[in-house]
């Protein structure tokens, strides 16, 4: 994606760590994702979504999985991989003595959601509405660095940081969740869609390319360096970590618009007969 500099009071900015990718920024990636989709498939889903944006219900599926009939969705953050990338079959996962490992479920959380809307026809309002914010949800997951869950790199995924004169360390996973982009970058969801909507058709034709697993592998081998950014218990004076996270917000931030152009990708191709299918694996 272009490059793009800004002289904003942002850039100076230490702004505390949010909660998760699951707030503002899957918000922004569904936001991107809205200005992507066709008017066939976007009224299709509005419809189902009772006239509501996918935006609206970009994190709903955090704010339901404490209810009972929500449960399952609690493993569908994460996907396992190899130390060489290659993403673990249920079973293997289902072997580890790791419990991030075991519950990496996101890809089978999708394929279900996808095969459910493919076959539409069969679901009750209540279920089509909700598959369709499972596949909003999970699309913007899989476009988070911390989401990757490496069998070799399990203990690093531990990491804190500390900056001078904060009492408590940061967890390095959340950073990368929320604070490598928005310590940047103050933005509305507006400003998202403003800033990072701009690709040529023909970069978002190769971006939105293959198979939801394509994504996947191509995403592992980007998002994996991330664990040498960093040692254990680092410790920065403020104007280091200023430095230390300009090597960082560039990365994170594409895969903001990378996310959404995919998410409308897939739910065009599920909503709109015209358009191409994407497909899982």
């Amino acid at each position: 994606m272009k490059k793009h500099i800004f002289t904003i009071f942002a850039l100076l900015a230490f702004a505390p760590s949010v909660s998760a990718w699951n707030g503002a920024l899957h918000t922004a990636i569904a936001s991107i994702a809205d200005a992507n989709l066709t008017p066939e498939a976007r009224t299709k889903i509005e419809a189902a979504l009772g006239d509501h944006s996918i935006a609206y219900y970009a994190h709903w599926m955090d704010d339901v999985q404490h209810k009972s009939e929500y449960q399952h969705v609690r493993d569908w953050h994460n996907v396992a991989l190899s130390p060489k990338g290659k993403i673990l079959s249920a079973k293997k996962a289902d072997k580890s003595a790791s419990d991030v490992v075991r519950r990496a479920d996101a890809l089978d959380g999708l394929a279900r959601a996808v095969a459910a809307l493919q076959n539409r026809n069969n679901l009750s309002a209540q279920e089509l509405a909700d598959n369709i914010r499972y596949v909003v949800y999970i699309v913007g997951d899989l476009h988070c660095p911390s989401h990757y869950v490496f069998t070799d790199l399990l203990e690093a995924r531990k990491m804190k940081y500390q900056i001078e004169k904060e009492k408590k360390p940061r967890s390095y996973m959340r950073f990368w969740e929320g604070e490598a982009v928005t310590a940047t970058f103050a933005w509305k969801n507006n400003e998202f869609v403003h800033q990072l909507n701009r690709l040529s058709p023909e970069r978002v034709a190769a971006l939105t390319d293959g198979s939801v697993m394509d994504w996947v592998v191509e995403n592992a081998k980007i998002y994996r360096p991330i664990y040498s950014y960093l040692e254990p218990d680092q410790h920065f004076k403020r104007k280091e970590y200023r430095a230390w996270l300009n090597k960082s917000y560039e990365m994170a931030t594409d895969q903001i618009g990378v996310a959404g152009y995919r998410l409308a990708a897939l739910l065009n191709g599920l909503f709109d007969e015209s358009m191409p299918k994407k497909s899982i694996k």
